[in-house]
């Protein structure tokens, strides 16, 4: 009894001595936000390019499409030396709908369906950008749309923008930290903020054959990236 007593009183004893110890705080942090902003060159071109084919039926469509959508796919791939790359090939069938002609009683119009198959189009060989977009159009196959120049991931153009970003915090956070009569310690914390990740910063132009395209002399790259550093007392 007198041994269980004696336990018991020990660790009353270690308990009130561990609550009364202060509990650890963290030494503080400032976090800062920073912006890098680039030019850079585009690195290369997307194009969009659709068959369309039209029939008074679904079979119609489809059918006479089938061949249309086969010798444009070889006339692309022939286009493969001179920079132009097929990424993806969709189809669709719609029906188009006629608008009605205005007066009384309009006669119903008969249906009619169209077959689609679009082309999303990639070269990197810019200088030679306006030839292509004439060969494609030349077959008489395409409707042209939707032509963007953009920067990949890979462009040196990040990384520059990634360095600008990190030194814009670095310069932000000393002017924190001496305005507020503190010290810069070690960094803490670095998280790529930005939210670009593998999309592409992209340019449209209209593709029209009565002008020549002209790649744009350079896009602005943008990187964001957060940073905290540990502070401490002033000088």
């Amino acid at each position: 009894m007198q041994l269980a007593t004696a336990v018991l009183a020990a660790l009353v004893m270690l308990c009130t001595s561990i609550a009364a110890q202060p509990a650890a705080t963290g030494q503080p942090t400032l976090t800062v936000h920073g912006q890098g902003r680039v030019q850079a060159k585009p690195d290369h071109a997307n194009l969009t390019a659709e068959v369309a084919t039209r029939g008074k039926t679904l079979e119609a469509a489809t059918t006479a499409h089938r061949e249309r959508a086969q010798r444009a796919a070889n006339a692309l791939r022939e286009m493969k030396a001179n920079g132009i790359e097929i990424e993806r090939s969709t189809f669709r069938l719609d029906e188009v709908r006629m608008t009605p002609p205005p007066g009384p009683a309009p006669r119903r119009e008969e249906p009619e369906f169209r077959a689609v198959t679009t082309f999303e189009l990639k070269t990197e060989q810019l200088d030679r950008i306006d030839a292509a977009i004439a060969a494609i159009a030349a077959t008489g196959l395409f409707e042209l749309r939707n032509l963007r120049f953009g920067i990949g991931d890979k462009n040196p153009g990040i990384e520059a923008a990634r360095r600008a970003a990190v030194a814009d915090a670095r310069e932000r956070a000393a002017t924190y930290a001496q305005a507020a009569g503190v010290k810069l310690g070690d960094i803490v914390r670095i998280e790529d903020t930005d939210a670009r990740g593998a999309r592409e910063i992209s340019f449209s132009a209209p593709v029209m054959r009565s002008v020549q395209v002209t790649p744009p002399e350079a896009l602005t790259v943008t990187a964001q990236v957060t940073i905290a550093w540990r502070i401490g007392a002033g000088p």
